[in-house]
């Protein structure tokens, strides 16, 4: 069936880019300084011993300090000249990274053109004064454009190879090397409490938020997103929780880093986690764990491999036996959304763009959902299994049949690891489909007839970007909040009747407040209509990083969505969302919240 592999879950568009903020690496930025720099006076020596006319700035800088030469002068100009090159690789880094469709080092040869006319029109001309050492000096325009035709080419030639270097050297910001770590969590201390743990009754509505936890591959299963480290959660975990508490979250969306604390077949290593998880359990706020969020340790590879669901059991089975306390879980987060953005979008992990592809993945991270239940219900019976999930609806732009046709596929497809898990019947379309693209029917049938954990349920997330219209041209086009998630929702419930979380929201801080009381009277009027409503999430806790371009490269931009930002400073959505607790937590209806209640009798 030709469903236009191309078509995108995201609409990743540089909208906005340039205007967020940088997560810089400035020890990365050093060393791209420094080394564009080495690159530079090495080609300028290489134009001295061809005989051919070039600016030698460090030579000319040390002849300054030292007017008699020697190794004083070149030493003092050469480190000056690599301080210099520092000071514009952070610029560089800061204010001009990523802003390009190039690559990288054609980034930093655009670059150097700034830097380049700087050192022709005004710093080789002022070095020239300072070598008169005269306390007077008549200067005419002449004595600024008094520089050969040929040096201006060297100049521009040898910080060409500056801006190469450079532009080569500084890569990815954030992140990590795959097979590398990132420095260990901070020990726990004593700090000073100024909040109480979040509300302690356990029927009670859930007023949760997130600590964004995705760790995808990109760059074809080289580099390694971790937004754990990138958001310096590692770091300031106690600090984060301590937030929590004074907004006055009751639960947390908190996910274990797998690919640290999961190294091997049989092999953990919880000291990633340890303490943070005696903190939720002495302090709060109450953990809701997930236990896969869009990434694979690495000896696993990517979502294609058949050995992700017995050995995410294996996982789960010996998680819930470390820490026997936990209760809630998100046992696979958004299952559709990791399928397609790893096998048919070509974002992260396997990165391919094959229906084939996205079906096994689709298949897989099923299977892995209904064994991480099974391992976790095993372990503890009584376990909330939230399964969150993203809310998608697609729109066709006209009549045209083949364009209906694009649509009524999309908002099949969206159920699809849901179905599964939940032993829904699929369509026709859908089997024809999963057929089609090597999925058995033998395969399929094992999903049918299980036992769903009475315990479960239906976690949908929505953002401006779930809602999306198949245009003329068969692409998908976002069409921001048409419907809004309560019309959305009911879809889900409609579908599987199990009892609901709102799990996920956020929108850029400016609109924020207000994104947060929409979502939240969506929320509201879905409980009123009757369907039992558990919980409500602005996600995430802190900033996020690079999530506006769906974490497909590894820029560093700050996202601005978070309650805190990256200084764990409260943004106004923060104060809303303290406001909007305080105000409904205590209420009859969500103090003590029945269908809340029923899950944990």
């Amino acid at each position: 069936m030709g469903t236009a592999a191309a078509m995108r879950l995201f609409s990743i568009c540089r909208e906005g880019v340039d205007a967020l903020i940088r997560n810089v690496a400035r020890w990365k930025a050093a060393v791209a300084g420094a080394a564009g720099a080495a690159a530079m006076q090495a080609a300028a020596y290489a134009f001295k011993a061809a005989h051919i006319p070039v600016i030698d700035f460090a030579s000319e800088i040390g002849s300054i300090v030292y007017p008699n030469g020697g190794f004083m002068a070149l030493s003092a100009g050469l480190l000056a000249h690599a301080a210099v090159g520092i000071a514009w690789a952070m610029f560089y880094a800061y204010f001009f990274w990523g802003r390009l469709r190039l690559a990288r080092p054609l980034q930093g040869l655009v670059f150097a053109a700034i830097p380049a006319v700087l050192a022709i029109a005004i710093v080789h001309p002022q070095l020239q004064l300072m070598q008169l050492h005269s306390e007077v000096v008549k200067v005419g325009l002449t004595d600024f454009l008094d520089v050969a035709p040929l040096a201006v080419l060297t100049v521009l030639a040898i910080h060409a190879v500056y801006g190469l270097t450079m532009g080569a050297v500084y890569t990815h910001p954030v992140g990590y090397r795959v097979g590398r770590q990132p420095k260990y969590p901070h020990r726990r201390r004593e700090i000073e409490r100024t909040a109480e743990r979040g509300r302690t009754n356990d029927n009670g509505f859930i007023f949760a938020t997130g600590v964004e936890c995705s760790y995808p591959t990109i760059d074809h299963g080289r580099w390694r997103r971790d937004e754990l480290q990138s958001t310096r959660h590692y770091q300031n975990w106690q600090r984060d929780f301590e937030q929590c508490r004074q907004v006055g979250i009751t639960h947390l969306r908190y996910g274990p880093p797998l690919h640290l604390t999961f190294p091997g077949p049989g092999k953990y290593n919880w000291g990633w986690i340890d303490e943070p998880m005696a903190e939720l359990e002495a302090h709060g706020p109450e953990p809701i764990v997930d236990l896969f969020h869009f990434g694979v340790p690495d000896w696993l590879e990517t979502v294609q491999n058949p050995e992700l669901a017995p050995a995410m059991a294996e996982y789960a089975a010996a998680f819930a036996e470390r820490y026997p306390w936990v209760r809630f879980y998100t046992p696979v987060n958004e299952m559709y959304v990791c399928s397609r953005m790893s096998a048919l979008d070509g974002n992260w992990n396997e990165q391919e763009q094959d229906e084939g592809a996205f079906a096994r993945a689709a298949v897989n991270l099923a299977a892995t959902s209904r064994a991480i239940c099974g391992a976790i219900v095993k372990a503890r019976p009584d376990a909330i299994l939230i399964n969150s999930e993203s809310s998608d609806f697609t729109q066709p732009c006209c009549p045209d049949p083949e364009i209906v046709r694009l649509a009524d596929f999309e908002n099949e497809r969206r159920f699809l690891p849901l179905d599964l898990i939940f032993g829904h019947e699929l369509s026709g379309v859908m089997k024809t489909h999963l057929r089609d693209h090597g999925i058995g029917d033998e395969e399929l049938a094992s999903f049918k007839g299980i036992d769903v954990p009475r315990r479960s349920v239906l976690g949908i997330d929505y953002y401006e970007w779930n809602e999306r219209m198949i245009d003329s041209d068969g692409e998908l086009r976002s069409l921001g909040e048409l419907f809004g998630w309560y019309v959305i929702a009911n879809q889900y419930y409609d579908r599987y009747r199990l009892p609901m979380m709102h799990t996920e929201t956020n929108r850029m801080d400016g609109d924020a407040p207000r994104w947060l009381w929409r979502q939240w009277h969506n929320v509201q009027m879905l409980r009123r209509s009757g369907v039992p409503l558990i919980g409500f999430t602005w996600y995430s806790l802190t900033d996020q990083i690079d999530w506006n371009i769906a974490l497909s490269k590894s820029l560093g931009l700050v996202f601005p969505v978070g309650l805190f930002d990256l200084n764990r400073d409260i943004r106004d959505v923060g104060l809303a969302y303290k406001q909007l607790i305080g105000m409904f937590a205590d209420a009859p209806d969500f103090r003590e919240c029945e269908h809340v209640a029923e899950l944990m009798r």
